[in-house]
C-alpha cells in the first residue's frame, strides 16, 4: 500500500532548521540536478526578516522521503495600499521535483494557491530550466505560460569565451581596463552604497520599477551567499553588479549598473558584466546565468547588451497565475501610473 503524501510549511528559517527532516531537506535542494540558489536553503536564510520579502518553503513528502520543494518569496513595495496591491510571489527557479514527478507538482501547486490565497495578487514562476514536460500540469492548475528569454553563458575555458563573445565587447573590456578601470570589491559600507546610488537612479529614470532599500544590499554584501563586483577608477565607484552563488557551481546577475558616458573610454556596465564571468573562470564555475532577456516578441535594447558576451539564448519561460483578479487589475493600473509619472 502506498504511502500518503504530505506537504510541510515552512514560513520560518527556525521552524525549518528545528524539523525532524531538515537534513533530508536540505540534501534534496543541495543535491538536486535542478537545484540553484533561489532554491536553496541559503536563499531562504538570506531573505528572513526582509521588509519587502517574505521566503516561504512547500516541501512534498512520502514518509521521511523528500519528493519535491518549492521556495518562494510573497514580495511587496512600499506601505498601506501600495504594497497591499504589489503583493506578489516570485518563485525564481522553478520547483524542485523527484522523478519529475507530475502527481508531485500537482500537489504542490495546489498547495502554493491555497497558500497564496489572501497573501498574494498573483504568482509567477521564473524558470531557469526547461520545464516543458510539465506545461500540461501549470496549465491545468491554473496557469498561463508566457515565453521568456535568458542567456546561460559557459564559464569554461577563457579562450572559449572570448572566441564566443562578439568581437567588439572584447575589445571594450580591455580598451576599459587599459583606461584605468579595474573590477574590485567593496571595502566598506560606503562603497555598497556609492553602487547603490547608480542602481537607484538607473531604476528611477530608466527600469521605472521598484527596487529593493538599501539595507537589502548591504545584508547582501555582508552575507557571503554571493559576491558584490565594483567598477572603480582611481577610487571613485562608476558601476557593479550584485551576484548570487551557488555551490561553486552557478554565478548570477541579480542586479548591475553603470554611468556609462561619464569616464572617456571606459564601460562601466560593461566590464560589471564582465567580472563574475572572469570570477567564474577563475573558480571553475560552470556558468553564469544572466537573469533574463525579456519577451522575444518584444524588441529589448538589454537583450542585446547581454547577447554580446556570447552565452547561449534559452527560452524556460514564466508560468503565471492571478489570485485575485480584481485587485491585480487596480494593482497593475498603480504600476502603469508609477512607470509614467517616474
Amino acid at each position: 500500500m502506498a504511502k500518503r503524501m504530505d506537504i510541510h510549511q515552512f514560513t520560518c528559517i527556525e521552524e525549518l532548521l528545528d524539523h525532524p527532516l531538515y537534513q533530508a531537506i536540505r540534501s534534496f535542494t543541495d543535491n538536486h540536478p535542478q537545484g540553484g540558489f533561489f532554491q536553496s536553503i541559503p536563499f531562504y536564510q538570506f531573505s528572513r526578516n526582509l521588509d519587502e520579502s517574505k521566503p516561504f518553503l512547500l516541501v512534498a513528502t512520502e514518509g521521511e522521503r523528500i519528493l519535491g520543494s518549492v521556495l518562494g518569496t510573497i514580495q511587496s513595495n512600499g506601505n498601506g495600499v501600495k504594497s497591499w496591491l504589489s503583493r506578489r510571489i516570485i518563485v525564481y527557479g522553478g520547483p524542485l521535483i523527484q522523478e519529475n514527478s507530475t502527481q508531485v507538482l500537482d500537489l504542490l501547486l495546489q498547495s502554493l494557491q491555497h497558500y497564496a490565497s489572501g497573501k498574494a495578487l498573483f504568482v509567477e514562476f521564473r524558470n531557469a530550466f526547461d520545464t516543458s514536460a510539465w506545461k500540461e500540469t501549470f496549465v491545468s492548475a491554473g496557469y498561463e505560460y508566457r515565453p521568456h528569454l535568458n542567456f546561460m553563458l559557459k564559464t569554461d575555458e577563457e579562450e572559449l569565451v572570448k572566441k564566443r563573445m562578439s568581437k567588439s565587447r572584447w575589445r571594450q573590456i580591455q580598451v576599459s581596463q587599459r583606461n584605468g578601470a579595474e573590477i574590485a570589491e567593496p571595502e566598506n559600507e560606503q562603497e555598497v552604497m556609492a553602487f547603490y546610488q547608480i542602481l537607484a537612479k538607473l531604476y528611477e529614470e530608466k527600469v521605472k520599477k521598484p527596487l529593493y532599500a538599501p539595507e537589502f544590499f548591504l545584508r547582501f554584501w555582508k552575507s557571503g551567499v554571493g559576491k558584490i563586483f565594483l567598477v572603480k577608477k582611481e577610487g571613485v565607484v562608476l558601476g557593479g553588479i550584485v551576484c548570487p552563488i551557488y555551490k561553486n557551481k552557478i554565478i548570477y546577475e541579480w542586479y548591475v549598473c553603470g554611468e556609462d558616458g561619464q569616464e572617456k573610454g571606459i564601460n562601466p556596465s560593461i566590464l560589471a558584466t564582465w567580472a563574475p564571468i572572469a570570477y567564474g573562470l577563475e573558480h571553475g564555475f560552470d556558468h553564469f546565468d544572466f537573469m533574463g532577456a525579456g519577451q522575444p516578441d518584444q524588441a529589448y535594447s538589454v537583450r542585446d547588451f547581454k547577447a554580446r558576451f556570447g552565452g547561449e539564448e534559452v527560452c524556460f519561460g514564466r508560468y503565471h497565475m492571478v489570485v485575485n483578479k480584481a485587485l491585480y487589475q487596480v494593482g497593475k493600473l498603480g504600476l502603469m501610473v508609477y512607470q509614467k509619472v517616474k
